[in-house]
């Protein structure tokens, strides 16, 4: 508390990886950090931040893998708003969003504008942080041609968007 009876702002991490369950945050969070999250086939593996010390080169930062987030996760669906509250104490957003996704109906289009939907309907603040996008699993043909498709559709939008394709398998990205 600081004087004057105002309240001190600690953020969580620099950084905060978001997206749905599965789309390969903890796996990321592990080959850029000595981090050690839970990493399993299966949604809601990880059920509290996990965060890592990232370094490259002179530079580092801390990571903070959020839990998955899903369609009505401003209302408390999924784990739900708590998740968000973790996301308002990071300074950027790394958006991962799965290239080879097995459910039908998503896309890595469709999953970007859903959590940002969720972004939104919690904090237009929280809409607006820094963000970073990335699709994973790219060493699966499928999700790398996915990945190239949403980069050609991000870049033609009246505020282009950057692309990185990743794979955590290869290292890649």
């Amino acid at each position: 508390v600081l004087a004057g009876g105002g309240v001190m702002f600690t953020f969580l991490a620099d950084v905060g990886l978001v997206g749905f369950p599965n789309a390969g945050k903890s796996t990321l969070l592990r080959r850029i950090s000595a981090a050690r999250p839970r990493v399993a086939a299966y949604p809601f593996t990880t059920l509290v931040p996990a965060l890592g010390v990232v370094e490259v080169g002179e530079r580092r930062f801390v990571a903070a893998d959020i839990p998955g987030l899903i369609e009505g996760a401003s209302e408390g669906a999924g784990l739900g708003d708590r998740f968000l509250r973790h996301i308002e104490r990071t300074r950027v957003l790394v958006h991962l969003v799965e290239g080879a996704n097995p459910e039908e109906g998503r896309s890595p289009r469709a999953d970007h504008d859903a959590i940002n939907r969720e972004l939104a309907l919690h904090s237009p603040a929280l809409a607006e942080k820094p963000q970073i996008v990335a699709v994973t699993k790219i060493d699966i043909p499928e999700a790398r041609a996915a990945g190239e498709k949403l980069r050609k559709t991000f870049a033609r939008r009246k505020s282009p968007i950057d692309v990185h394709l990743v794979s955590a398998v290869t290292g890649e990205g």
